[in-house]
């Protein structure tokens, strides 16, 4: 026997285990692939949401500057004292979100304030940001959405810019002077100034364990702050 029959008479092939051997490393590269692919799929989609509620923030921040002065649902009292009554009074916020919703239907309030705050509901729902519930129970949700109202201003003096509750405390107190002009005299801060921080949280697509061991799912929180007046 010669040529070419001949050698392949002494040829070898692969074994059984060699093959097996590059099948499992083959594979671990097809699943490390798979990972770093499912990976960026969901920065992705976070990284979406998060720019969607940057805009709603803004789009929101600037409707409550442009009717901050305007009328609430109690005689007397304006939008924005309206947040600051029901923070002191109540301890909680006139526009807070804390499950999942639609923000389906035309519902139409009584009243300004109640259309803003149906406004601000529907913008933030679930049809235009995604909102995670903790279980298939409830609509419960950690990203919950919310506005707070602040006055920062001197107790020791008359509020000039709060028109609709003058009597009201200030609820951050500065009663520092201040040199306010070249002879060195020294003044209180006197004008009542309103600031807002808004709160909204976006769901990262990762669970977490709670206190209680249960699973659910874990919230970014993003949060602006702004002055009112």
């Amino acid at each position: 026997m010669s040529g070419l029959d001949y050698k392949r008479k002494f040829e070898k092939g692969i074994t059984l285990v060699e093959a097996l051997v590059a099948t499992v490393i083959v594979g671990i590269g097809f699943v490390s692939v798979f990972q770093m692919v499912q990976y960026s799929v969901q920065s992705i989609g976070v990284s979406s949401e998060r720019t969607k509620a940057n805009l709603l923030i803004t789009m929101v921040a600037e409707d409550f500057i442009s009717v901050r002065n305007s009328d609430s649902k109690t005689k007397g009292v304006n939008f924005k004292d309206a947040f600051v009554k029901e923070q002191i009074t109540k301890n909680k916020s006139l526009f807070e979100i804390k499950e999942c919703s639609k923000g389906s239907g035309t519902s139409i309030g009584k009243n300004a304030q109640d259309n803003k705050i149906n406004k601000w509901t529907k913008r933030f729902s679930d049809r235009r940001l995604k909102c995670a519930t903790k279980n298939d129970q409830t609509n419960e949700t950690n990203d919950t959405k919310k506005i707070e109202v602040f006055t920062y201003c001197s107790n020791q003096v008359a509020s000039k810019t709060n028109l609709s509750n003058k009597a009201r405390p200030c609820m951050y107190t500065n009663n520092t002077r201040y040199s306010s002009s070249p002879n060195g005299r020294k003044e209180r801060f006197y004008d009542e100034r309103y600031f807002a921080r808004m709160e909204v949280g976006v769901t990262t697509g990762k669970m977490k364990t709670d206190s209680s061991g249960n699973r659910e799912p874990t919230s970014k929180k993003k949060y602006i702050y702004f002055q009112l007046d």
